[in-house]
């Protein structure tokens, strides 16, 4: 892949898979890469603690890696969101990435003429890739490129351990078969939660869980409903 005359951006989520994308974007020759860097980082109060401490390691890589890097942080609370809008939405649907996240992103795309936006999406997230390519064909402004769909999760854990140096405590945490507790660093707790999931919110970070039995209350709707509810939620919503 040739980037030399492109602006290029990557989305920094605070999860381990878009630092994958600019770790991997580190490695190609001098000659080939972009012409401006730009990285994007909607921060939530509800990410897991050291996120931000994680993508501000990411934009210093960036800035010693490449010649021209530029870095915007928006601030957000989704919590907030919800009970201004007396809301929480159904996993189904998402207003709060839309309005918080994908749209502000857009914004600065447009604004500051990215021609590639390279999208973490791995081998597994296939469903995912497919979706958004249907979507990708009606942008007329930049391209969405997917460098390591091919790749899996260790790898991105592989590669951000050598180029960071390390990556947030939340992919470190242990259910009781064993396993990631956490496979995305989203807000704590995202709306998309299953009850289980919620539950190890509670375990390892009872905070940020007691901060969402308020926001139901307040509402008094709650997380992970069915999809029997999402009727009554979006007229509420409107």
């Amino acid at each position: 892949m040739d980037f030399s005359n492109k602006r290029v951006l990557i989305g920094l989520s605070g999860g381990i898979n878009s630092m994958a994308v600019l770790c991997w974007l580190s490695e190609l020759p001098p000659s080939v890469k972009p012409l401006e860097l730009h990285l994007f980082y909607a921060h939530f109060e509800e990410h897991s603690p050291d996120t931000r401490l994680f993508v501000e390691a990411g934009f210093a890589f960036a800035q010693s890696h490449f010649e021209k890097v530029f870095c915007q942080v928006t601030e957000n609370s989704v919590m907030e969101y919800f009970e201004e809008n007396n809301f929480i939405p159904h996993p189904t649907i998402s207003p709060c990435s839309s309005e918080m996240k994908i749209i502000p992103m857009l914004k600065y795309s447009y604004k500051n003429c990215i021609d590639i936006d390279l999208i973490g999406y791995v081998k597994n997230e296939k469903k995912r890739f497919d979706r958004l390519q249907l979507k990708a064909k009606h942008d007329l402004f930049f391209q969405k490129q997917f460098p390591i769909l091919d790749k899996d999760n260790d790898y991105c854990f592989e590669i951000v351990k050598e180029k960071i140096g390390w990556y947030p405590q939340i992919y470190d945490f242990k259910n009781d078969k064993g396993k990631r507790a956490f496979t995305h660093n989203n807000c704590l707790p995202c709306k998309n939660m299953t009850a289980k999931q919620l539950d190890l919110v509670k375990v390892f970070y009872p905070n940020y869980y007691q901060k969402a039995v308020e926001v139901e209350q307040n509402t008094g709707m709650y997380f992970g409903r069915s999809k029997s509810d999402i009727g009554c939620s979006v007229c509420k919503f409107d």
